[in-house]
C-alpha cells in the first residue's frame, strides 16, 4: 500500500464525510514504531507488512513486540526502552522498595537515566538518550508488553506480573515438578533480562554500585512471585531450614519471606 493511502487508512481525514479540522499524528507515529521494530518495511513510497507479523490478539502482539525489543542492537533508539526498564528495577532494588519513582520529577529521573544507559554514537544533545518527554510513550509500551499499570491516583507503576506470567506460558519449565528457586531466576533472567541477574539489569545495577548477585530477589520481581502464587500461576515452597534459600523483599503483609523451589501447574493455564 502506498504510505499517503496507508495513513489516510489508519486515520481517515474526515468523520461521516465532514472534513475534520485536525489531523491527528498518531498514525504517522504508529508507522514509525511500526518500521522501527521491523513489522513493517517501506520502499519507494509503498508499505508492506514483514514476514512474522502474525497475532490473534493484543497479548500475542504484545509478546512479538516485547521479543523484538530485546533483539535489538544496544545502540538501536528503541532498545533504551527495556534499558531504561532495567534500571527502574535496579533503582527500586537500591532504594527497597518503588516509593522513589512516584516522587521523582520526570526530568530528575531522566537525568538519572542517562548516567547509566548505555551511550551510543552520533547521539543529539551530547549523548543524551533519554529526556523527560519520553515517559508517556515510555510507560505506554510498558503497560503493552506487560511490564506496567496505570494505577488511578499514582500513574504508571512497574509490574511484571503480566509478562512474567506470559513467559512462563511460553518456556520449557516442567510443569508440577519443583524447580530449584536459583534455576528459575537463571532462566527469568534470560528471558526477561531486565529483571535480577539478567544482562540489562546487571549493567544497570553494575552503575548503580549494587551487587549483580545476591541472595535476596528484588521489590519488583518479588511483588509479581507473590501475587502470581496468588493467583495460582506458580506456587512458591520452602522447608524449614533448607538449602538454598532466596529471600524476597520485605513486605509485612505477606506469609512468603523466603523461597526454595517454584512449581508450576501441572496443566498449563492461559496466561
Amino acid at each position: 500500500m502506498a504510505r499517503a493511502d496507508l495513513l489516510a487508512w489508519l486515520d481517515p481525514p474526515f468523520i461521516q464525510a465532514t472534513p475534520r479540522a485536525i489531523i491527528s499524528p498518531a498514525a504517522e507515529q504508529t508507522l514509525a514504531a511500526a518500521l522501527s521494530l521491523n513489522f513493517v518495511s517501506q520502499e519507494d513510497g509503498r508499505c508492506r507488512i514483514n514476514d512474522g507479523l502474525e497475532f490473534a490478539s493484543l497479548y500475542d502482539l504484545a509478546d512479538l513486540t516485547h521479543e523484538r525489543l530485546l533483539s535489538l542492537n544496544s545502540e538501536h533508539a528503541d532498545a533504551v526502552l527495556p534499558q531504561a526498564f532495567a534500571y527502574i528495577v535496579a533503582r527500586s532494588e537500591q532504594a527497597k522498595g518503588t516509593a522513589w519513582l512516584h516522587a521523582a520529577t520526570n526530568k530528575a529521573l531522566a537525568d538519572a537515566l542517562n548516567t547509566v544507559l548505555p551511550r551510543r554514537v552520533n547521539t543529539a544533545a551530547e549523548g543524551r538518550r533519554f529526556n523527560e518527554y519520553k515517559f508517556a510513550p515510555f510507560w505506554r509500551w510498558m503497560i503493552l508488553i506487560g511490564l506496567a499499570l496505570d494505577l488511578p491516583g499514582d500513574g504508571p507503576h512497574p509490574y511484571v506480573s503480566s509478562r512474567l506470567a506470559r513467559e512462563l506460558a511460553h518456556s520449557d519449565f516442567p510443569r508440577g515438578e519443583q524447580i530449584p528457586i536459583r534455576r528459575f531466576l537463571e532462566v527469568i533472567s534470560e528471558r526477561m533480562p531486565y529483571l535480577d541477574g539478567g544482562a540489562l539489569y546487571n549493567s544497570a545495577a553494575e552503575k548503580l554500585g549494587l551487587p549483580t548477585k545476591g541472595r535476596a530477589v528484588s521489590p519488583i520481581l518479588s511483588t509479581a512471585l507473590r501475587d502470581l502464587d496468588e493467583e495460582g500461576v506458580l506456587a512458591l515452597g520452602s522447608l524449614t531450614d533448607a538449602a538454598g534459600l532466596v529471600n524476597l523483599a520485605d513486605d509485612r503483609f505477606s506469609r512468603i519471606k523466603a523461597v526454595q523451589f517454584v512449581t508450576l501447574p501441572a496443566e498449563r493455564a492461559d496466561a
